[in-house]
């Protein structure tokens, strides 16, 4: 796509025409007969002594004139193709007319322009005689700049040039991530794919670009709940012990049955509580030697 763009801003180069310009000004003068009003005196009849206010709205008037569609179809009668302008002098202090030609054949645009610069002068006395205007008394024109050598304008040229190639640059990036989008999404339902159709590896699949699923946290041991689980299953005697939960476990609970008269005396404020039923002969105590695998005594719990 970059070799496209460069090729088609080369192309576009040498392929659109070069566009030229030609300009001449006119400058229109007094009549004769404000001449010499103006300037009196023997052998004292220099227009240019008289420019007046009213030269630069003739020079306005003309301008306008020379840009109507009957002017323009005239001109192409007799042989002027190309564009122009008609227009006062820029920064003019006085009846300056440019005439602006553009076009892309050098040769005939001098002619052109010379051309509407005889058209302009021929259309001022028409205008004038179909105004009875008396000969003394009309406004003529003169040359003051002639027809320029036609200047190459690149601008519109390179305008061409960087719409093809700045538009054939914008594309190919848009186009850059657009392809590079596509082909991430393919790869990624490529690896899905193919982690599902694999075999569990440790139980589970490991698919790209994920991280392994955490294990589910186990909670701590309630030692109230587990000895309350424990009372709840049935009792076991072993060797004369007996017990609930599993026997010779760490959450063992064990009670011993005493013949009266032996073993340990109760303790009055101890973790051996005294449990004895009407007309039973023995007393039962609690085993105060149950301690977690941590090396803690499970029965003194916050203190107690």
């Amino acid at each position: 796509m970059m070799l496209l763009a460069v090729g088609l801003s080369v192309g576009a180069f040498v392929l659109v025409p070069t566009s030229y310009q030609s300009t001449t000004t006119v400058s229109l003068l007094s009549s004769p007969a404000a001449t010499d009003a103006a300037t009196p005196g023997e052998n004292n009849d220099n227009p240019f002594l008289n420019f007046n206010g009213s030269l630069v709205a003739t020079a306005d008037f003309l301008g306008r004139s020379l840009q109507s569609t009957g002017a323009q179809a005239e001109l192409l009668g007799m042989g002027v193709t190309e564009d122009f302008e008609v227009g006062l002098a820029e920064g003019a202090q006085g009846p300056f007319l440019t005439f602006t030609v553009t076009g892309t054949d050098q040769a005939n645009l001098l002619a052109s322009t010379a051309t509407i610069a005889r058209y302009a002068e021929a259309k001022l006395t028409e205008i004038q005689a179909e105004n009875g205007v008396k000969s003394q008394d009309m406004v003529r024109m003169t040359e003051i700049i002639p027809p320029q050598k036609p200047e190459p304008q690149l601008k519109d040229k390179l305008k061409v040039v960087i719409a093809a190639g700045g538009g054939t640059t914008a594309l190919a990036l848009l186009l850059t991530f657009v392809v590079e989008s596509l082909a991430r999404s393919r790869r990624r339902r490529q690896d899905l794919a193919t982690a599902a159709a694999a075999p569990a590896a440790e139980g589970s699949a490991s698919v790209p670009g994920r991280p392994a699923p955490a294990p589910h946290p186990q909670q701590p041991p309630n030692l109230v709940r587990d000895d309350r689980a424990a009372q709840s299953k049935p009792a076991v005697v072993n060797n004369g012990i007996e017990g609930r939960g599993h026997t010779g476990g760490s959450d063992e609970t064990v009670i011993l049955r005493l013949p009266p008269g032996k073993g340990p005396a109760p303790r009055p404020e101890s973790t051996a509580w005294k449990s004895s039923s009407p007309g039973a002969s023995s007393t039962t105590y609690r085993s105060a030697e149950r301690s977690h695998p941590r090396g803690q005594n499970v029965d003194r719990l916050n203190g107690s």
